[in-house]
């Protein structure tokens, strides 16, 4: 018995329409809100980023002007040469007031440090060598120096103002240094603007693009103008970028000059870091969207189940009358206010009405050959089938119409089939009660006898011959048949074998002459 698959239910399909729905909804409203509110967060991050850049640059600025105008105000005190100890008070004085100076000294015109404050780092009366000292000594003029190492060993920054005799003459400078690995006005003030949260930070590049601040130390004095920001700030110019820093980040930069010394600010976010407020952004929302999300599933699910029934009980009740032999089996009852299922029962009803009719003449037709109105081949291996399981013996003929294909040649089809109902029905009434006639194919006809005994079943084939021979057939003519006639004794026999040996046998009585009877 082939099994048949049964598919699934309409129910089923309602519920994985809705949850595929309900899981494309979510996919896109996940995209689409992931996209928006990443595009809004990289927005506002560079906005505030660039904000926050144009303040600390604003105040640095504001810073370095009140440190060179007090260096100022203590260079023209200091002018015709102070007291010593006045001296020593206005370096203290002026790193005491300004915490941006980690030490203040005076030097000479031969750059000789006179004092300094505080009076314990050991510069004085020490000649100045660095870059910035003597940059400073030939300007003879106000300057802020590039980064540089001193004499201390440490990365400073240099801020001096020339001091000159009454006379006019330059009598050296006084300078402030900010220590740019040490605690500074400068670190206190940008080191605050790093949220370590989601990893934002502030650098400082001098004019020349190197390192002035940085919260990872060991980065001081490093040239980074291979980043975009810094080349931006470098020229005087301020906002905001995506950009790939100097170690392959993607940063969300803000960049502003600090206009008194030619610095720059940039304050920059990881990209990674929007991306990841962006997923939990995304997250949230699926925690809050799966409560009821499962809810509306749920009554989806059951609202299906109840208006799906009816169509399922029927559904179950076509199946049980599929594979019943005998559908004696009532319709299932449908509740009144389902419209479809009580239209679709009513067509059921009538159809199995219909069916009931149908199926006793529709079994038998299957067993008949349509033409002759004798059983078919079907029907004949069947018969076979049975006598050789119950070990039946049985005698096998084999009736071939002679010269057929002339009646069809001369006569048409038409008189072909007139021709074979005509022996079909002489058959019929030439057999015996036991006997079975079948029409096998074609011109060829097959009569099964029980009990195998040839000599009976030769004069049954010799009674057919010439029964038929002596009518005149719908040709005009007399119609003749050659026959072959095999006996099966052995159940053990094969139907194979014994049809092999009545064909042996037709085809002898075909070669003798035809109208003829051979035994096999």
């Amino acid at each position: 018995m082939v099994k048949i698959e049964k598919g699934r239910t309409i129910g089923f399909f309602v519920i994985a329409t809705v949850v595929l729905t309900i899981i494309i909804t979510l996919l896109i409203s996940a995209m689409v809100g992931y996209e928006s509110n990443k595009s809004s967060l990289v927005r506002n991050t560079l906005e505030l980023n660039r904000i926050n850049a144009e303040k600390l640059a604003i105040t640095a600025n504001e810073l370095l002007t009140s440190a060179t105008d007090m260096l100022a105000l203590s260079a023209a005190h200091l002018s015709g040469g102070g007291k010593e100890e006045t001296s020593q008070f206005s370096l203290q004085l002026i790193r005491e007031s300004n915490n941006l100076f980690n030490s203040v000294f005076i030097a000479d015109k031969d750059g000789v440090v006179l004092r300094s404050a505080p009076d314990n780092i050991g510069v004085a009366g020490k000649r100045l060598e660095s870059r910035a000292a003597l940059e400073a000594l030939e300007a003879k003029a106000p300057m802020i120096s590039d980064p540089y190492i001193g004499i201390t060993g440490r990365h400073i920054i240099l801020l001096s103002e020339p001091i000159f005799g009454k006379s006019g003459d330059y009598e050296g400078f006084i300078a402030g240094s900010i220590y740019l690995s040490e605690p500074n006005l400068f670190e206190i003030m940008l080191g605050t603007q790093m949220s370590n949260d989601i990893g934002s930070y502030v650098y400082v590049v001098s004019g020349k693009g190197e390192l002035l601040y940085h919260p990872d130390k060991e980065r001081i004095g490093e040239n980074v103008t291979a980043n975009a920001a810094v080349r931006h700030v470098l020229k005087g110019e301020k906002g905001d970028m995506d950009l790939v820093n100097t170690k392959g980040v993607s940063m969300l930069a803000g960049y502003a000059p600090v206009a008194e010394s030619g610095w720059g600010i940039i304050s920059q976010t990881p990209s990674s870091s929007v991306i990841t407020a962006s997923r939990q952004l995304v997250l949230k929302m699926f925690t809050y969207s799966l409560p009821i999300l499962l809810l509306v599933l749920l009554a989806v699910i059951m609202l299906t189940r109840y208006f799906s029934r009816p169509l399922y009980n029927l559904a179950s009740f076509a199946e049980q009358l599929s594979s019943e032999a005998n559908p004696d089996v009532n319709v299932p009852e449908i509740h009144k206010w389902n419209y479809e299922a009580n239209e679709l029962r009513k067509t059921i009803e009538k159809a199995v009405a219909s069916m009931r009719s149908q199926i006793d003449s529709l079994s038998v037709e299957a067993q008949k050959d349509t033409l002759t109105g004798l059983n078919n081949r079907r029907s004949m291996d069947k018969v076979l089938a049975g006598w050789q399981a119950s070990g039946t013996p049985f005698n096998y003929m084999i009736l071939d119409i002679d010269h057929f294909k002339s009646v069809n040649d001369t006569y048409g089809h038409a008189m072909g089939d007139e021709v074979l109902r005509f022996l079909g029905s002489k058959l019929s009434g030439l057999a015996g009660s036991n006997d079975v006639c079948f029409r096998y194919g074609g011109e060829e006809f097959v009569v099964l006898s029980p009990g195998a005994d040839a000599e009976a079943a030769v004069r049954l084939g010799e009674r057919m011959r010439k029964g038929i021979a002596r009518e005149i057939g719908p040709t005009g003519r007399p119609i003749t048949v050659s026959v072959g006639i095999a006996a099966c004794s052995d159940p053990n026999d094969s139907l194979e074998e014994v049809k092999r040996r009545a064909d042996e046998a037709l085809y002898r009585s075909k070669q003798a002459g035809r109208n003829r009877v051979s035994l096999g």
